[in-house]
């Protein structure tokens, strides 16, 4: 069995790889070589869509400390999709309005 500590630390990592994916297709994130990329908003609110389901689905289950970065990661990545955005949220994004 995987103990609570390995748990908290993969449940972590997993949060902020989707952040980072998150900041990579927003263009936030340089490519392998460099370059930035061209922001792909439906692909970033897909994964936007994704983290906030994990929020749904594991409310009452996280610690204070893994709660916190799961909600810190949220405001980012959202504060980041309305930045790209032109600070116009797109109209499917439900989370916005």
């Amino acid at each position: 069995a995987i103990g609570n500590a390995e748990l908290a630390q993969r449940f972590v990592q997993f949060v902020m790889m989707q952040a980072q994916n998150i900041f990579y297709v927003l263009g936030r994130i340089p490519s392998p070589d460099g370059r930035p990329m061209p922001p792909n908003l439906e692909a970033a609110k897909i994964l936007i869509d994704q983290l906030e389901m994990i929020q749904e689905k594991t409310r009452g289950n996280l610690s204070n400390q893994e709660s916190s970065i799961l909600d810190d990661a949220l405001k980012n990545v959202r504060l980041a999709f309305v930045e790209v955005s032109g600070g116009t949220p797109a109209t499917s994004c439900a989370w916005l309005i």
